[in-house]
């Protein structure tokens, strides 16, 4: 596999969740830097999709813990409402990533696999040697955006019934 090649699958679990509530989260581009701020500093909505955003592609700028900010574009390529979605990227990230949502006895598994390659000539350079902090750098991400989805969650219930119903339900991981 080429140095500028990354395979990352991430899983999280909502306790007490909806697979719906997960979904609609998931599904609302533009309100990723307010539930997810660590990673996505700034999303424009460049055309808007249609049912459960197909078709929507966003402008993205991410920056974590390293000293870099991504920029890339992405296309809602595929919809399984509200079972999933999957995304191709272009820019920095060259990629396609793929959520899988399941409901079970109790809560919502959420499944993200992304695969991609580093565009960006610096990160391309640095990826050999670089490797394991890029992969961290990764994990670290995905840990915030997992405790954002659960912050959202908690938000959206108290906001009331068009966002929730206000549902006094525990989220904890398990």
């Amino acid at each position: 596999m080429a140095g500028d090649h990354y395979d990352f699958l991430t899983k999280w679990r909502f306790d007490g969740a909806t697979i719906t509530e997960v979904a609609d989260i998931l599904e609302d581009t533009a309100s990723l830097p307010r539930w997810w701020p660590q990673l996505f500093r700034k999303v424009t909505i460049v055309k808007p999709g249609g049912a459960h955003r197909l078709g929507e592609v966003a402008h993205c700028e991410c920056r974590a813990r390293l000293p870099y900010t991504l920029r890339f574009t992405y296309t809602c390529t595929d919809v399984r409402y509200p079972y999933g979605s999957t995304i191709e990227s272009t820019g920095d990230l060259v990629g396609r990533g793929v959520w899988r949502l399941e409901q079970r006895a109790g809560g919502v598994d959420v499944e993200y696999s992304w695969r991609v390659l580093l565009e960006k000539p610096l990160l391309r350079l640095l990826s050999p040697v670089f490797r394991p902090l890029l992969a961290g750098n990764h994990e670290w991400s995905m840990q915030r955006g997992e405790e954002g989805l659960r912050a959202e969650l908690t938000r959206r219930r108290a906001a009331g019934p068009l966002t929730g119903g206000g549902k006094d339900v525990s989220l904890g991981a398990t």
